[in-house]
């Protein structure tokens, strides 16, 4: 009978704030990226939306691809500075310096040919460096929080901190980089504006990189002569690359993460174009309710440490997914079926109400609190999963489990990217145009909340597929503990 160890380590909550700190680099780029940048080209320098696809598909094929390749060099990497905090701080770095050069396009690339292998090149780039950021990051928080209860808490405290960045940076962008002007242009045509956002998010990239390198160094280990992973070989890497992609246990929490990113990728993608083409929202409400969904992201994040105490991990990406699938289901009703339309308001006691708007928010919100709800608790379960690998194969493998988990959603969601953008030139939406037909804003409508829920909805079945429960990882937990112990030596 294995024994049972009932009080397993526990990481100190500074520990957790420094480490979450370092998600605000990935927040600031990758949601900059994702809610501007087809915006910036296919607007503001008129990328066809064929193209500006492409692009951002392709990059993020190549981020996918690069991350097994960084996982395994990270696990197996020897230097007095330890496995993980060397590529932090380089991909850190590169991460701004590409990210500016991502809106600083250079006068001779201008609207002209050379802007397609511009984007492209750039996108390639900003990729690279945000796989080598992140990949020994999110291995590093494997290692520095082990029980299963707090491994929640603190994925949840890292994906609150990308909320409230992206809450003090894209979503406040709407109104600090792109204000409203009175007959003037959509201020998401003028190309100086996304300059202006690009420079200042490079630079607090820089802040956070530096941050969480310096209030993770205490987790630092010197590697130098010591076996911490399987080795550096290209028969090493086939051989982990296969061992943990035909792993039983990570097989659910990939399927239903892919399946729950296209939902995301969808509604984050199109949601910026109904914000400025069908709901016409001013700036100050377009940061209200981008700000309000990712304090609701982060806000699940929370939550999801609540349900899964309560309710075990599977369990609560169920409730998360649900919620993200009525929240969108309702707002596809709501606004194709006429219920409401963008300019629909309430008169109450001599107030005007903008009702529409209000139920845009909402729906929007809470959509993000079901998404926030469901991912966070995949991170967890992804440390949990590499554990019980340690078990079976005798080596701890916390990067090449993150790289694999980031290669295959990646590699999903690359497609959604360019699905998305090809939905906007199916549905007959006209890039460099500040006016659309009515049918491509209904379209668009259907596809923002109609596939949302649709994916949302299949996370469940597949979610509950997902065997490991907190009972199961005791007994992991404690098996590992007896193996390293010298008697069992």
């Amino acid at each position: 009978m294995i024994p049972i160890v009932q009080n397993p380590k526990k990481t100190r909550g500074r520990d957790i704030a420094g480490y979450a700190l370092g998600e605000g680099a990935t927040s600031l780029t990758m949601n900059g990226i994702s809610g501007f940048a087809m915006l910036y080209y296919t607007q503001a320098l008129g990328l066809p939306f064929a193209q500006a696809g492409v692009a951002f598909a392709v990059s993020s094929v190549w981020d996918a691809l690069v991350d097994p390749a960084i996982g395994h060099l990270s696990d197996n990497t020897h230097t007095r500075w330890g496995r993980r905090q060397p590529y932090i701080l380089f991909g850190g770095l590169l991460l701004a310096v590409s990210f500016y050069f991502l809106w600083a396009v250079p006068g001779f690339v201008g609207r002209g040919a050379l802007l397609f292998p511009y984007v492209l090149t750039m996108n390639l780039i900003v990729r690279t460096a945000y796989a080598i950021f992140t990949v020994p990051y999110v291995a590093l928080g494997y290692e520095v929080c082990t029980d299963y209860h707090q491994r929640s808490q603190l994925q949840g405290a890292r994906l609150a901190l990308n909320m409230l960045v992206n809450l003090l940076g894209p979503a406040l962008a709407w109104s600090v980089f792109f204000p409203d002007r009175a007959g003037g242009p959509e201020a998401t045509s003028v190309v100086s504006n996304f300059l202006h956002m690009g420079t200042v998010f490079a630079l607090a990239t820089v802040g956070f990189t530096a941050v969480v390198v310096l209030t993770t160094r205490h987790h630092i280990t010197d590697t130098r002569g010591v076996v911490t992973g399987t080795g550096n070989s290209l028969r090493a890497f086939l051989g982990d690359f296969r061992e943990i992609i035909a792993d039983r246990y990570l097989r659910p929490i990939i399927f239903f993460m892919c399946v729950g990113g296209m939902a995301a990728v969808f509604v984050a993608t199109l949601q910026m174009y109904l914000y400025v083409y069908f709901m016409h929202l001013t700036a100050l409400q377009k940061t209200i309710i981008h700000g309000g969904g990712m304090v609701l992201c982060g806000s699940g994040g929370f939550a999801g440490v609540w349900l899964e105490r309560r309710f075990d991990k599977k369990h609560a990406v169920c409730i998360g997914a649900g919620i993200t699938a009525c929240a969108d289901l309702l707002a596809a009703i709501l606004f194709l079926g006429g219920a409401l339309k963008p300019t629909t308001v309430w008169v109450v006691h001599g107030h005007t109400l903008p009702i529409a708007v209000i139920v845009f928010g909402a729906c929007d919100m809470l959509n993000w609190f079901g998404i926030g709800l469901f991912s966070s608790l995949a991170s967890s379960m992804i440390a949990d999963v590499a554990e019980v690998n340690e078990l079976e194969s005798g080596t701890r493998k916390d990067g090449g489990y993150a790289a694999i988990f980031a290669f295959t959603t990646k590699l999903i969601l690359s497609v959604a990217v360019f699905t998305a953008s090809a939905c906007l030139a199916w549905v007959g939406f006209v890039n460099g145009s500040d006016h659309q037909t009515p049918e491509a804003i209904r379209w668009l409508v259907l596809l923002t909340f109609g596939l949302g829920s649709f994916f949302a909805t299949l996370v469940i079945p597949i979610a509950l597929r997902y065997p490991i429960d907190q009972a199961y990882m005791t007994k992991v937990k404690a098996a590992l503990a007896l193996r390293k112990t010298p008697a069992a030596a």
